[in-house]
């Protein structure tokens, strides 16, 4: 049977993502070092803003946090009070934006410099706008507090420029819903949603031209520059700059939304002729086909994680026009029907 990997290297996030964690985690009663230990990471780790710790251990580091101090929420809350000036490089190339909507625009584009094999759109839907996140690793399934505090620090963000009181119309989360939720909707003071495709803000377009209170377009420059440069030269985040590969497999996913997967329809995506695509894919040794099934079989993982979403409902999401095709596929990949795999791995996906 196949196995997929990523780029041979662990996701990472930078550690400006945990600054104030330990004393945040001891003032609820949490004894960190434990807490850092049983995450595989140490707390000389969250120094330094611009290391980069392994994303799968500081997903891990809530997890256990949540069972240490016995506060089932604890990453929610994390997020909710969590200054967007600490977030170090990614936090500043969203704060020095000219607009909000600058802002929202550069968060989303740059976010993978800051987190490896994560996905962030900022979209239209309707006449509301969604800003999308979603781990991207289908080796991590311990990530419900990391969505939480994602969604808090994002909110964060705009309540910077736009008042303390702003609140999004929803708030969606791809887990499910976890007990004490109604902490959930206080805290973003929203309609929650949860078992979703994946985690969003949504929001109204009102003061997406209002300034953003820091704007500085040379700091931002600066900033940015240096986000990238930081990513591009250390090899535990060479995975944040989007190889050929990447790329490729994020539209394939976007795709697979409307269900146009067709090698001509991923190449129109990427403004590309199909012959000059292929011939970019053949350099690197990789075929479309390949690509395409290892995106699949990512995103089952993903959805097969949620326990209520349906496996017919799944096989229509990756574009199969039959359930059957859909768990032949998978049996090719994993060695075992979706519904067997689901059953085998339930343990894991208690958040």
């Amino acid at each position: 049977m196949p196995r997929f990997s990523g780029t041979g290297e662990n996701a990472s996030v930078l550690a400006a993502a945990a600054w104030g964690v330990e004393r945040f985690m001891q003032d609820r009663g949490g004894d960190i070092d434990r807490i850092a230990g049983r995450a595989g990471l140490s707390t000389r780790q969250f120094s330094l803003p611009t290391d980069a710790l392994d994303l799968g251990a500081y997903c891990r580091l809530f997890h256990e946090a949540a069972a240490d101090t016995q506060n089932g929420n604890i990453g929610l809350w994390f997020g909710q009070q969590f200054d967007p000036r600490k977030l170090g490089l990614i936090g500043y190339v969203a704060l020095l934006s000219p607009t909000v909507s600058d802002a929202l625009h550069n968060l989303a584009s740059h976010f993978g410099y800051h987190q490896a094999r994560t996905e962030t759109r900022f979209v239209q839907q309707g006449d509301l706008l969604r800003l999308d996140y979603a781990i991207r690793d289908p080796a991590i399934l311990t990530r419900r507090h990391d969505a939480e505090l994602t969604m808090g620090m994002f909110c964060n963000i705009l309540r910077h420029a736009l008042g303390p009181d702003w609140a999004p119309e929803e708030v969606h989360f791809e887990h499910s819903q976890p007990e004490q939720a109604e902490e959930h909707q206080q805290a973003f003071q929203a309609n929650i949603r949860f078992q979703c495709p994946t985690n969003a803000l949504v929001f109204r377009k009102t003061g997406l031209d209002r300034p953003m209170p820091d704007a500085d377009p040379i700091m931002l420059e600066v900033i940015r520059s240096s986000l990238i440069s930081l990513a591009r030269s250390r090899p535990e985040l060479a995975a944040s700059h989007l190889s050929l590969k990447e790329q490729v497999v994020q539209h394939i996913r976007a795709a697979l939304e409307d269900g146009h997967i067709e090698f001509p329809d991923i190449a129109a995506r990427m403004t590309l002729p199909p012959w000059t695509l292929q011939r970019r894919l053949a350099q690197l040794n990789l075929s479309y086909s390949a690509l395409l099934e290892e995106t699949r079989y990512a995103e089952a993982l993903r959805y097969l994680a949620i326990p209520t979403h349906d496996i017919s409902e799944i096989a229509r999401t990756l574009a199969y026009t039959e359930t059957s095709a859909f768990s032949r596929a998978f049996r090719k990949w994993s060695g075992m029907s979706p519904r067997a795999w689901r059953q085998q791995n339930k343990s894991d996906f208690t958040p």
